[in-house]
Order: structure tokens, then C-alpha cells, then sequence
């Protein structure tokens, strides 16, 4: 039904956004590989780190909103077939 199709969007926009995160937390990971010599780059390093840190906490977000998800979707899943079971007993 139409709640249904609403929260399978919500977890295909929440499946890219972790995906979007994750990747750019892989590529921020892989700044660090590099040697930064200058102050301005160290400086740089220390932005690229804090970025890093801040996506993980969404990421962890992310995952917490996908279990919340979950669980409406079984939720609205058993209300819709108890609304069918309701339609068709009448």
C-alpha cells in the first residue's frame, strides 16, 4: 500500500546515503596515506580528520535510522494485512 511504498523510498534514500558516506570516508582515509610535510598541510590533515570523524558519527546515525526504519516497515506490514483481513471479512 501507499505507506509501504513510502518507507521502501525512505530506505533506498537511506541505502545512498550510507553508501555516499562510507565512500567518502574511504577517500578521505586514503588522504592520509599521503605525507604532509608543510604547516598548511598538516593543518589540511587535521580538517580531513575531523571531517572523517564527523561522516562516521552520520554513518552511525545512518544505521540507527535503518533499524528504526525496519521496524516501521514490519509495523505498517502488519497493519496493512490487518486492513485487508478487515476489507475482506466484510
Amino acid at each position: 500500500m501507499m505507506f509501504s511504498a513510502t518507507l521502501d523510498s525512505a530506505a533506498f534514500q537511506l541505502d545512498d546515503a550510507q553508501k555516499t558516506t562510507r565512500f567518502a570516508i574511504t577517500q578521505l582515509d586514503s588522504i592520509g596515506l599521503l605525507t604532509w610535510k608543510s604547516s598548511a598541510g598538516r593543518a589540511f590533515y587535521e580538517k580531513v580528520l575531523e571531517l572523517s570523524e564527523w561522516l562516521e558519527g552520520l554513518d552511525r546515525q545512518l544505521v540507527e535510522a535503518e533499524a528504526y526504519l525496519s521496524a516501521a516497515t514490519r509495523e505498517i506490514q502488519e497493519l496493512e494485512l490487518q486492513i485487508l483481513k478487515q476489507k475482506l471479512a466484510s
